[in-house]
């Protein structure tokens, strides 16, 4: 296998890494076309299991990220000709995208498949795709939008559902580890026992949602047995969009605006927690939102960059996209290990 040090910046590959001082080894690995893993150690001596690292490589600690409505409002171009990522007429969620590409942040992107932008916006989600480095996941948000149990029933409940996987599944491939869809994140956050019947057994994880800061939502959501995933939960543990929209215009850089979701963050990172967080790319411009000049407040620069770059390219964060993280927890808690 790949040999990684401490010293090396990685996510989500398989490797083997290390660690003589704890006299430990990390070997990260993927099933493939098995549901099984043999690992044979040579020149090591004796070697005994002690379990599943919590997150990725025995990281300190986790962040994940993720945008909703791609595809749902025209006014955040969808599918437009590409003009870079702080060019206000490119999509949205391209330019978001791109960004976080840039700081190596792992992306999960709720879409809405009945979308503004038609074939343009799945021929630009599908050439993402085909970068093949593993930046984004493609999650279920809704055909469309429903926001309430009255705008499910226009279409039902299993097409806004399960018909967005389908959509999804027909027209993109390529998708990180798989063809599959292993997340739905709800509209608005709403859900009662129908839309979580439609869910039971289908997707991994369902993620919640709410304008708020959630500062206890920093671990794993625990299984839901009644409805077999994870979830509901993972929701932001601090209301990026609630912050960037206090601003005129939105999103402009404010030092006390970077330190509040700073601050957030390196709370969870001393904790070892999962920093759970999102925005929504369709209320902010990209000239503001992703504007990388250095930050005079109110002036120039965004208060969600300078954020990203204080949380990005740590060695002891494991980066992760919400469905990606739930499929290793999934195997942690599954997996069955037999010595030899």
């Amino acid at each position: 296998m790949t040999q990684k040090t401490g010293d090396d910046f990685f996510n989500g590959v398989e490797c083997v890494r290390f660690d003589r001082t704890a006299k430990r080894v990390y070997v990260s690995v993927g099933f493939q076309t098995s549901p099984s893993i043999e690992l044979e150690f040579r020149g090591a001596g004796s070697v005994r299991f002690e379990g599943v690292a919590k997150y990725y490589d025995g990281r300190r600690a986790a962040y994940t990220l993720s945008n909703d409505n791609w595809g749902c409002n025209a006014w955040a171009h969808p599918g437009a000709p590409w003009k870079g990522p702080t060019d206000d007429e490119s999509d949205n969620y391209q330019a978001a995208l791109h960004v976080c590409r840039g700081f190596h942040l792992p992306l999960s992107i709720a879409i809405n498949s009945r979308m503004a932008g038609g074939d343009e916006t799945w021929q630009i989600m599908q050439q993402e795709l085909d970068r093949g480095d593993r930046s984004w996941e493609p999650a279920v948000h809704g055909q469309t939008h429903p926001k309430d149990a009255a705008t499910y029933a226009v279409r039902g409940i299993r097409d806004e559902v399960l018909g967005c996987r389908e959509d999804i599944l027909q027209r993109l491939k390529n998708i990180p580890y798989g063809n599959r869809i292993f997340e739905h994140i709800l509209t608005t956050g709403y859900y009662d026992e129908q839309v979580l019947g439609m869910d039971t057994s289908e997707f991994l994880f369902v993620r919640g949602f709410n304008w708020l800061d959630n500062p206890t939502s920093t671990q794993y959501t625990p299984w839901n047995d009644k409805f077999g995933f994870y979830g509901v939960g993972g929701v932001n543990t601090i209301g990026y969009d609630r912050i960037l929209e206090t601003r005129e215009p939105k999103a402009r850089f404010y030092a006390a605006d970077v330190k509040d979701l700073n601050d957030a963050f390196d709370k969870v990172y001393q904790a070892g927690g999962i920093f759970y967080a999102l925005w929504h790319p369709d209320r902010f411009r990209n000239s503001v939102v992703y504007d990388p000049r250095p930050g005079i407040d109110g002036q120039q620069g965004s208060t969600l960059m300078q954020h990203l770059a204080h949380v990005a390219n740590r060695k002891d964060v494991w980066y992760v996209a919400n469905g990606w993280m739930y499929a290793y927890r999934y195997v942690a808690e599954h997996a069955r290990v037999t010595p030899p």
